[in-house]
């Protein structure tokens, strides 16, 4: 006979359903904008610059992120500034990739802070939290796609930038500040129960939270920025190692290689035969 779930397993699944739905609600956003068609562009608010950004793209349809960015897919190089235009249109797209990236990660913090918050106060404190969190990383996502444009300036090429990109992040992820940044981002502090106390703890808690998981996160996510025409598949790469990243536990910060080890364990143990 099957045995029930536990309350706490019960638990767990009423805070991860939400946030996974709503990870599978961005993913398909995501692709429906990506693979909108060309002609659609003429009846979108802002008609204009995304009608240019897919003739200098070589897609067929909507280009990625990367296509935001200056002398994206034209093969030439640009001075890396960044338009009124092309910053309107990361801001859309931004919340949507941050949601299908991020949002699974956010688990175990939103367990942490519900289990800790009074029953009356659960809503306002996870909403405070999670706004915090999205402000840092919009602020950062900023930073990063400014970078990012400077990067596809500098290499005068989607395929430099992109391989200066890979070689950025793979010795950001050998640094010991990396681990720094890691071991912080599983640091879950103490929530005050009542009034504003609690309501800045949550806020520090969601602000702090972001700004050590984009220490940890920034390098891999620079990488789908600037890819054209495997946006998406760049996307969904950095998304399953930063999840099985988070796996891990932490670790005295080191020069040295890092692998997803404890999520390689769990899948194999799952999978195994028998």
């Amino acid at each position: 006979m099957r045995s029930q779930p536990t309350p706490e397993a019960r638990h767990r699944r009423r805070l991860r359903t939400p946030v996974l739905v709503v990870t599978a609600l961005a993913w398909a956003a995501t692709l429906a904008v990506h693979l909108l068609p060309a002609t659609s562009g003429h009846h979108l608010h802002g008609a204009r610059q995304l009608h240019t950004m897919q003739h200098t793209n070589d897609m067929p349809g909507m280009p990625g992120m990367s296509g935001m960015l200056p002398g994206a897919g034209t093969g030439s190089p640009s001075n890396g500034s960044l338009s009124t235009g092309s910053l309107q249109m990361f801001l859309l797209g931004w919340p949507f990739m941050l949601t299908a990236m991020m949002a699974p990660l956010l688990v175990p913090v939103l367990r942490h802070v519900h289990a800790r918050s009074l029953p009356s106060r659960r809503r306002r404190t996870l909403t405070l939290l999670v706004a915090a969190y999205v402000a840092v990383w919009t602020a950062g996502g900023l930073v990063l796609f400014g970078l990012a444009a400077a990067v596809r300036a500098g290499a005068g090429s989607g395929a430099v930038a992109i391989g200066s990109a890979i070689a950025a992040a793979a010795l950001w992820q050998l640094s010991p500040l990396k681990q720094r940044c890691l071991n912080r981002h599983h640091v879950q502090p103490l929530i005050a129960a009542f009034g504003r106390p609690a309501d800045r703890d949550a806020l520090r808690f969601g602000g702090t939270h972001a700004l050590w998981c984009l220490g940890s996160c920034w390098a891999l996510m620079m990488v789908p920025l600037l890819f054209d025409r495997w946006h998406l598949a760049a996307m969904a790469v950095v998304t399953l190692y930063l999840w099985a990243e988070s796996f891990d536990p932490p670790a005295p910060p080191a020069w040295c290689p890092r692998l997803p080890v404890t999520a390689v364990r769990v899948v194999s143990t799952v999978v195994k035969p028998g």
